[in-house]
């Protein structure tokens, strides 16, 4: 398959010619087949996988307990945490949210994950 009209075409062509070169007693099964070397082809490629209607940048919950009240600035936040999704200011100091959704689908169940962290006088006041 590396010369002529094969050799030209680019990994998912590949794939789609061996879901047509499967002979046709293979019925269902075979065009299976085919389909999980394309899902096997899309894992291998090292592309990341983002589902649909996700929002917000996935956060690791096990370095919360790192932050602590009255000691870290909000360098210190974004050193352990990142940078935060949204930032509000008002009168009484800023408040910083993390928030990581993942929709519900019929074949798993959804994820939300949200931390609130609040600065008073520069440091942090409150973690939620």
């Amino acid at each position: 398959m590396t010369g002529g009209l094969a050799g030209r075409m680019g990994l998912w062509s590949r794939v789609a010619l061996l879901a047509f070169a499967l002979p046709s007693t293979a019925g269902c099964g075979g065009v299976m087949i085919a389909m999980t070397l394309v899902g096997g082809a899309a894992a291998i490629s090292g592309e990341p996988q983002r589902l649909s209607g996700t929002q917000g940048q996935d956060f690791d919950e096990n370095r919360v307990p790192l932050i602590r009240s009255g000691v870290h600035t909000q360098a210190d936040v974004v050193g352990i945490m990142g940078n935060p999704q949204t930032k509000v200011f008002s009168n009484a100091g800023e408040e910083w949210s993390y928030r990581h959704y993942v929709p519900s689908t019929t074949l798993r169940a959804g994820l939300e994950k949200i931390l609130t962290v609040r600065f008073r006088n520069g440091k942090v006041d409150d973690v939620r």
